[in-house]
């Protein structure tokens, strides 16, 4: 422990020997004076059970995990420890974490040279930075005289990331896919986008010639022999783009554009880089964040644990926030936006990124669903306008779990022929309802 604190609980029994002692002196009298050694008496053995007992109290704390994820358990193990030959009545240990719907306070009993322990255990309700601790453990005296507090200021932090969902299909962004984009640079390599011919020149290889055209233009000479130029393919990277501007977003708490967006956020970089993409995250606010692209389950937990403490309390809106970024997104690079702004104005700085050969997709909450008034229809046909792909999603769109799609993965059974099926799970509930309801 770190330190305790003895107090008197009243200070009426000070004032009875006081005045007892005072009647004792100008008064004596049989009565007086066994009542005034037996209220000393009872004050000095108060005093020295307390005092014995507050350096012998030992309690630690055990947590389970480091982390954990909004909806998951998180649980501790307490282990308060009695050295004294006096026993602990009662104590009551108050729990000073700011995680929020959990709390470890509770009241206890420790026989002498004895132990007590147990175990709590909350939900994580909310993403961010929290600590668990400090604790503070009180306890008194069989009279109820004196009242020790016992302080433990040590404290862990624990981060509870943003969940992570398993998201459909939203946005199918051009340069995420091979092929399925140019990046305008004319590259050495075969790549999948042909874009142009130019006259043979001694080197090139055979497998590069395009045959049509040096059939159409050919007279005889090598001078008519004409070979493809590919365009540098996209290379796949991913820069989400999270809009944490303050006066954007609507709703409370987990009902909120603000989670809604977090959400979108981290499981949208879970699918990439489950596909072997590289993934970066940029989102303004009071400490900007960027993060640049990078594969692998590594970059995810940067992600998640950039996206745990992030909060919209930004003042610079999403299309300042864009003419800033063009020196960070690299040509042919793609950049998904998360928003739920209806200011037309970050629509036309997208015009500056399309033109530098990036690749843009719109994720656009719409705030109508959470309490606001944002309109989203305006800014979608500006979108369309502009080629660029977008969704509007609203708060009733369901965030699947990464477990239950786990679940749902295809079971196999061996049949009694020998014959192996596939079985969904549900399947066979179904058919044991059809075959009830024959």
């Amino acid at each position: 422990m770190d330190g305790s604190a003895i107090r008197l609980k009243s200070r009426l029994p000070l004032v009875m020997i006081v005045l007892l002692l005072f009647l004792q002196i100008f008064s004596p009298a049989p009565p007086i004076l066994f009542v005034l050694l037996t209220l000393c008496g009872l004050m000095a053995v108060s005093y020295f059970w307390v005092k014995n007992l507050a350096p012998q109290l030992v309690i630690k704390r055990q947590r389970r995990y480091g982390w954990a994820q909004v909806g998951d358990v998180v649980e501790e193990r307490f282990i308060m420890d009695n050295a004294s030959f006096l026993p602990v009545l009662w104590a009551q240990v108050r729990d000073y974490s700011n995680l929020p719907g959990y709390s470890a306070s509770r009241a206890v009993a420790i026989a002498s040279s004895g132990s007590n322990q147990w175990i709590t255990r909350g939900t994580c309700q909310r993403r961010g930075v929290y600590t668990l601790g400090p604790l503070a453990v009180t306890f008194g005296d069989p009279f109820g005289l004196f009242e020790v507090t016992i302080r433990q200021e040590h404290s862990d932090t624990f981060v509870v990331y943003p969940a992570v969902a398993a998201l459909p299909p939203l946005l199918d962004p051009r340069g995420l896919v091979r092929g399925s984009g140019r990046a305008n640079q004319r590259s050495l390599e075969l790549t999948t986008n042909a874009s142009s011919v130019r006259s043979y020149v001694p080197g090139d290889a055979l497998n590069r010639i395009h045959w049509r055209t040096t059939a159409r233009r050919s007279t005889g000479s090598l001078e008519d022999i004409y070979v493809k130029e590919f365009d540098l393919e996209p290379s796949g990277d991913l820069w989400i783009i999270l809009d944490m501007n303050e006066a954007v977003h609507v709703g409370q708490g987990n009902e909120s554009t603000e989670e809604y967006g977090v959400i979108l956020a981290a499981s949208l970089a879970n699918q990439m880089l489950h596909h072997n993409h590289a993934v970066g995250l940029v989102a303004q606010g009071e400490q900007p964040i960027v993060i640049p692209p990078g594969k692998g389950q590594p970059q995810l937990w940067r992600i998640l644990q950039a996206l745990a403490g992030v909060r919209a309390d930004a003042e610079m809106p999403l299309y300042v926030a864009l003419q800033s970024m063009g020196s960070i997104l690299g040509r042919g690079m793609s950049a998904a936006l998360i928003t739920p702004s209806p200011d037309p104005r970050w629509v036309q700085e997208l015009g500056g990124l399309l033109y530098r050969g990036i690749f843009v997709s719109a994720l656009l909450l719409d705030g109508k669903t959470f309490g606001g008034d944002q309109d989203m229809q305006g800014i979608m046909k500006i979108l369309a306008d502009l080629g660029v792909p977008g969704r509007v999603l609203g708060k009733d769109f369901h965030f699947e779990s990464l477990g239950r799609r786990r679940q749902q993965r295809p079971e196999y059974r061996v049949l009694g022929t020998g014959r192996v099926v596939v079985v969904n799970p549900g399947d066979e509930e179904q058919s044991r309802w059809a075959s009830v309801g024959q």
